[in-house]
């Protein structure tokens, strides 16, 4: 029962005397007596009356606690919020002109990889129709993730990141760009290729041996010297050895017919050249150079070991078969087709390029670029801090990759082919899509070995992956910038026609497109925990009330709420006294309740008396009730502890089904105003506790809030003590609440540091308990 401080005196001066008449009248056994009995009787009542009166209140409990006995002060304009909520607009890329509707959907993880992704928010888009909505997102969140099925019904993921200083996000289609290389057939996009260069089109140089060459024959050793051109004829086959590492320059060696000579080791020298013509055959064991010049094949050439050094320039027209390739302060392009057991490059500003079919072993590439302007295929890539392009209309087919620190970069309509591992280690890659049109990463099993950051996809990218490691609940091993997207391994949405540079393109998911609606989101389960001693101080074991609540929301075709189904679990009642728990649908007028459902009519309509419509009468916000007592609705009599002690009851469950009679623009848990009653109602009206921030019902003792506010209670929050403590919290998971006379902050080691930073350290203090 609230008190008034003056009444409470005057009561107990009244029964004072009361109680010394009365012995008083014991004491002479006369005629008297029966009329100081009397008088006790009459002064009784008129103290009883006196309660009745007026609002009577408690003095504060004996042993009142604090939040931090050891020391703390809680921040005033701390709102001991664990998720917050957003505005959030989606814009699809309709390629259907407003036919079909796509499904859009908002998690805190990537659902097509987590399989405990929470649904946040869901609805239909197209043109013309952007989804708009409402969101709670825990405060802890650095990405939403954003999941479209098109009406061909292939799903797409991309992730949105969080700016905790915003209260709205707004995702738009890049349209415009898109569509700039996108021509669309039927149902299908299709990308054409705006590069063919292929082995088979190019056309080579024609290679001129000077008049004045020097021919070479036999199986002589041939020194050359500075200035001067050698030739190995066309028809001849030369098995000597030639000694161009002299000191000598400007020499030029050209093969048109067959130097062959498998055990010799061939360095060209300083600033030397080797031509291989059309007509020609090489067969050595190595071609080295040290300094300026190069090496050019336009027939075949055969070497154990290819190396460059310094500023020397390689380049293959024709065939070329090495076993090793050490490219090192140097460059190698191949126009020709190409096949190289080991490749290597450790130096930055190595450039190797492929415009023609270059297909590679094994291959190491550390700060060097790789361009892939034609097919190429590496059965084993392993780079660090490499640069590697990937061309328009291009293919780079890898069995397995093992990248660090790697700069990915792909044009439009070119694909990225991992047949069996991607793996991104420690050192943070990229892999970036075009600013206009689409690029496509075909990756079979992307492994990041739990390294933060370790990928960022980005650009006009599709990442068809099924077999990706995923992000933790709040740990970021990937990103995802919009307009990347991830899609499952078969399931790529994009159409790129097939060249002699990309082994057949990339064909796009086909079917019949059709609307992908959504009428029923289920936004997960949210905890209410409560203190019941408001205004008073409580223990702080936050477990006088607990509740778990699910709302499953029913929507129309515009994406408003039509029904809602509130799904609650009562798992503790820690309070010795008698408990009501409701709640306010903050920003729903009660007269826009059609109708509510209670599963266990039995817990309510008693103490919170209900309209015909299933509201809270005399409430201007519908008002719906969990129960009018937490502890009968466990089937207790009494006021003893429920599970909160040895032992558990078996949490009740309790459904809640509101149709409303125009449909809402948005309902989230933003939109439950949880609250308990703790009885202690009288004229003046009923104590309830709420979370901090939001409002009391219409039936709150308001004279009690003004008396205190500034005293026992916050001057800015009836919800708060005058310390800025709370008396309910919310957390976006099933709350593990601490036992009976257990502080909340002993029994979660980070949630001091969470509340004495303002909330900014150890936003996940709820999933960590002792």
């Amino acid at each position: 029962m609230i008190l008034i401080r003056d009444q409470l005196s005057k009561s107990v001066i009244l029964y004072t005397v009361s109680l010394f008449l009365l012995i008083y009248s014991i004491m002479y056994k006369g005629k008297r007596s029966n009329l100081f009995l009397v008088s006790l009787v009459a002064i009784s009542v008129t103290a009883a009356s006196c309660s009745k009166v007026k609002d009577l209140y408690e003095e504060p409990e004996a042993g009142s606690s604090t939040l931090f006995p050891d020391g703390g002060n809680v921040s005033g304009d701390f709102k001991w919020n664990s998720a917050k909520s957003m505005d959030i607009r989606i814009a699809v890329d309709d390629i259907f002109n407003g036919q079909y509707f796509y499904r859009v959907e908002i998690f805190d993880n990537d659902p097509m990889l987590v399989a405990g992704a929470n649904l946040l928010a869901a609805g239909q888009a197209k043109k013309g129709q952007d989804f708009v909505g409402k969101l709670m997102l825990p405060t802890m969140a650095n990405y939403l993730y954003l999941r479209e099925t098109s009406p061909l019904g292939v799903a797409s993921v991309t992730m949105i990141p969080v700016d905790a200083a915003k209260n709205s996000i707004n995702v738009t289609a890049n349209s415009s760009s898109n569509k700039a290389s996108i021509t669309r057939a039927s149902s299908n996009s299709s990308i054409s290729t705006t590069k063919a260069t292929t082995a088979n089109t190019f056309s080579s140089p024609t290679v001129v041996v000077p008049n004045d060459a020097i021919v070479i024959t036999g199986n002589t050793a041939v020194t050359v010297e500075a200035n001067k051109s050698y030739v190995i004829k066309s028809g001849t086959t030369f098995t000597g050895t030639i000694n161009a590492n002299n000191g000598t320059s400007n020499v030029k060696i050209y093969v048109q017919g067959t130097w062959k000579n498998s055990g010799y080791e061939f360095n060209l020298g300083n600033n030397n050249n080797l031509t291989v013509t059309q007509t020609g055959s090489l067969n050595l064991i190595n071609v080295t150079q040290n300094t300026t010049g190069g090496f050019v094949n336009y027939g075949t050439a055969s070497l154990s070991k290819m190396e460059t050094r310094n500023n020397a320039l390689y380049v293959n027209y024709g065939i070329l078969d090495a076993d090793k390739a050490d490219i090192t302060n140097g460059s190698f392009t191949n126009y020709g087709v190409a096949t190289i057991q080991n490749l290597s490059s450790t130096t930055n500003g190595t450039v190797i390029r492929n415009e023609g079919t270059l297909t590679v072993k094994n291959a190491t590439l550390t700060n060097a670029v790789l361009e892939a302007v034609c097919h190429t295929t590496i059965q084993s890539l392993t780079t660090n801090g490499a640069k590697i392009s990937v061309f328009s209309g291009a293919l780079l087919s890898l069995d397995k990759l093992d990248a660090g620190g790697t700069a990915l970069n792909l044009e439009a309509s070119a694909i990225l082919d991992v047949k069996t591992l991607a793996k991104f280690n420690s050192q943070a890659s990229t892999m970036k899509g075009p600013s206009s049109g689409q690029a496509v990463a075909r990756l079979k099993k992307v492994d990041v070995n739990n390294q933060h950051m370790a990928i960022t996809y980005s650009g006009n990218l599709e990442v068809a992956c099924s077999d990706h490691t995923a992000n933790g609940q709040w740990n970021t091993y990937y990103v995802l910038n919009s307009p990347a997207k991830l899609v499952a391994y078969d399931k790529s949405t994009v159409v790129i026609a097939g060249t002699a540079c990309n082994a057949g393109g990339n064909n796009a998911t086909g079917g019949n497109p059709n609307d992908q609606t959504v009428t029923e989101v289920n936004l997960g389960t949210y905890s209410y925990a409560f203190e019941d001693n408001w205004p008073n101080k409580g223990d702080y074991d936050m477990n006088d009330f607990v509740v778990d609540m699910n709302i499953s929301k029913f929507q129309n075709s515009a994406n408003k709420v039509t029904k809602v189904v509130l799904k609650g679990k009562l798992r503790s009642v820690g309070a010795s006294k008698r408990l009501a728990a409701a709640i306010q649908l903050d920003g729903v007028p009660a007269g826009n309740v059609k109708s509510v459902t209670y599963s266990k009519k039995e817990l309510v309509g008693s103490s919170l008396t209900l309209a015909a419509n299933g509201t809270e009468t005399g409430q201007a916000n519908a008002v719906v009730s969990i129960c009018d007592d937490a502890h009968k609705a466990f089937g207790v009599t009494d006021t003893r502890f429920i599970s909160t002690q040895n032992g558990a009851y078996t949490p009740i469950d309790v459904i809640i089904t509101i149709e409303f009679t125009t449909a809402l623009d948005n309902f989230t848990y933003s939109t439950l105003n949880m609250f308990i009653v703790n009885y202690a109602q009288n004229i003046g009206g009923r104590n309830e506790i709420h979370l901090v921030g939001y409002a009391a019902t219409d039936k709150i003792n308001k004279s009690l809030i003004s008396r205190e506010s500034g005293k026992l209670l916050s001057g800015t929050d009836p919800f708060k003590t005058i310390n800025n403590e709370p008396f309910a919290l919310a957390v976006p998971v099933s709350f593990q609440y601490p036992t009976e006379g257990q502080k909340i902050s002993d029994a979660y080691p980070k949630f001091k540091d969470w509340v004495l930073s303002g909330g900014l350290q150890n936003a996940d203090w709820y999933l960590n308990k002792k």
